[in-house]
């Protein structure tokens, strides 16, 4: 897969426009892609469902998204407040943090360690 990010946006995006709503729908999807490209463990059902969240939290798919591995949006998705999850994607960006460096910004909540000291605004 050249553009795996793009694939797995699209996959949310598909699941994500097409309305269909089914008791399995990440089962459903897994295996159809299963069957399609043929990894099964890339396409596993939580990792579609990753793929949903993917497009929920990026709704446009830019080139700098690209920018990360598939393994910083599993960690960015699970951050719900917009704004904050923006914050570390640009700061994981810029920085060119390892997943490991990323967690660690999220676990001590660097976002509201910034905001108490006035750094941010």
């Amino acid at each position: 897969m050249k553009n795996k990010l793009l694939v797995f946006w699209k996959i949310g995006q598909f699941i994500n426009e097409s309305k269909i709503s089914c008791e399995n729908v990440y089962k459903k999807y897994s295996e159809l892609c299963s069957y399609h490209y043929g990894m099964s463990e890339v396409f596993s059902r939580n990792n579609v469902r990753y793929m949903n969240k993917f497009y929920c939290a990026f709704p446009i798919y830019y080139e700098s998204l690209e920018g990360l591995s598939w393994e910083h949006y599993q960690l960015l998705v699970n951050i719900i407040d917009s704004e904050v999850r923006y914050f570390y994607y640009r700061v994981a960006l810029f920085c060119r943090s390892s997943v490991r460096e990323l967690v660690c910004l999220i676990d001590n909540d660097y976002y509201n360690l910034l905001q108490k000291k006035d750094i941010i605004d």
